[in-house]
């Protein structure tokens, strides 16, 4: 299994797992946004495919926030009703689209079962959902973004994880500037 997304920080993972949801909760270390789903078995070419574009693309973003105030359901599914806290973000979309447009430039296959992206982060599945779930407005949760993650392999030798952090452009200069300036500071003294 191959995926690529935002993992939720442990803190705000710690704030939406306790809310309160039926069901059987994912385990908080779980939480993630999925923006690419490329399916359980991925070659080693499409991986390196998949690594290059990716890095590319994060390169050159700027990282972002997220944020969540509502809590509602998908329809059921394999494994219940997925309970999910909705995420909203502009600038995720707006990556989503980039990374898309550069995978389908070279042909890297990802699942488009729902082709309408719909960001969330599943805190639960309710494997004996009675009636309708009903939506929830929450109070708003917000995070930064400044990596996506690539996960790949289900365990132990079989597992991957590459990590795309974000780039903070001309920050990154003035920063480099201001610690020439200071260590040319600390060489008069």
């Amino acid at each position: 299994m191959a995926f690529c997304g935002l993992k939720v920080p442990h803190e705000t993972a710690r704030l939406l797992a306790g809310l309160e949801v039926p069901g059987n909760r994912e385990p908080v270390s779980s939480y993630h946004v999925t923006m690419f789903y490329f399916g359980d078995e991925v070659g080693i070419d499409t991986l390196a495919d998949i690594v290059k574009i990716t890095y590319g693309v994060t390169s050159e973003t700027k990282p972002f926030t997220v944020r969540t105030s509502q809590l509602t359901a998908f329809p059921t599914g394999d494994d219940g009703r997925p309970i999910i806290c909705r995420i909203e973000s502009d600038a995720l979309h707006d990556l989503r689209d980039k990374i898309k447009a550069a995978y389908e430039g070279v042909g890297v296959e990802f699942s488009n079962k729902f082709p309408d992206y719909k960001p969330h982060v599943t805190v639960a599945y309710d494997k004996e959902p009675e009636g309708e779930f009903n939506e929830q407005r929450i109070p708003t949760v917000e995070w930064g973004a400044h990596e996506l993650v690539l996960w790949g392999g289900d365990s132990g030798d079989d597992k991957l994880v590459v990590q795309f952090p974000f780039a903070l452009g001309a920050q990154d200069k003035a920063a480099a500037r201001v610690a020439q300036r200071y260590l040319a500071a600390r060489e008069l003294q």
